[in-house]
């Protein structure tokens, strides 16, 4: 059992789950985003709420970060978030839980969820953000799967890879982690094909040529010389 608690700490590190977004129809966002509350004196029922609660009001800071061009911690924003948060039933379509567990003393959901964009606009335009966007970019999601994970330095590598192509990679949100596995949600302007070839210059890693026209890219790790 002890080869893999490794496994253990880097799926502790990674599964940060940040929204992935697609826009469904005019003037609706839907994403997919994990809440997390702490489970205390175990009542599970209110720390499943409080998850429930805590992935509502993620999927409303990504939104207003998607309108507004910002990341959700920029200080312009963060003055506003409260109030923003605050008037969540002004934005929240529906949402669907497809997930949900306990890991320790951590009650954790996932769920889909669809914000109104229309009134988060007009919220967010009385409040000075003027340079609000007409509409979602039409960015490409596509899964990244990565295997042969030795070590924690091997999944920086690749995360510091893909930040430096930032012409191509938008956004990187950690999904899942599994022992020498990870997957990971990209967020990128262009296609699936010109960030595999990126990928493949590199000369450290195996590409499934098969999946890339469907938007996934699957990567084995090459081992290094003395490996």
């Amino acid at each position: 059992m002890r080869r893999y608690q490794p496994a253990a700490v880097l799926f502790l590190i990674f599964l940060w789950c940040v929204p992935v977004f697609a826009q469904g129809n005019a003037g609706v966002l839907n994403l997919e985003v994990e809440g997390n509350a702490a489970i205390n004196s175990n009542d599970f029922a209110g720390a499943r709420d409080g998850a429930i609660e805590d992935a509502l009001q993620r999927a409303i800071r990504e939104a207003a970060s998607v309108l507004l061009a910002l990341p959700v911690a920029d200080k312009k924003f963060l003055p506003f978030k409260n109030e923003i948060i605050e008037q969540r039933d002004r934005y929240i379509n529906n949402y669907k839980i497809t997930a949900e567990n306990n890991r320790g003393d951590t009650y954790s959901v996932t769920i889909k969820v669809a914000v109104a964009l229309p009134d988060l606009k007009n919220d967010l335009a009385k409040m000075g953000f003027h340079q609000i966007s007409g509409a979602v970019k039409n960015n490409v999601i596509i899964s990244l799967e990565v295997r042969g994970l030795k070590k924690y330095s091997d999944f920086l590598s690749l995360k510091e890879f893909l930040k430096k192509r930032a012409k191509i990679v938008k956004n990187i949100n950690a999904r899942s982690f599994e022992w020498q596995q990870a997957r990971l949600e990209l967020e990128i302007s262009g296609t699936s094909q010109a960030l595999a070839a990126e990928l493949a210059k590199t000369g450290r890693y195996i590409l499934d040529a098969e999946l890339i026209k469907k938007n996934q890219i699957t990567i084995s790790l090459l081992p290094r010389e003395g490996e």
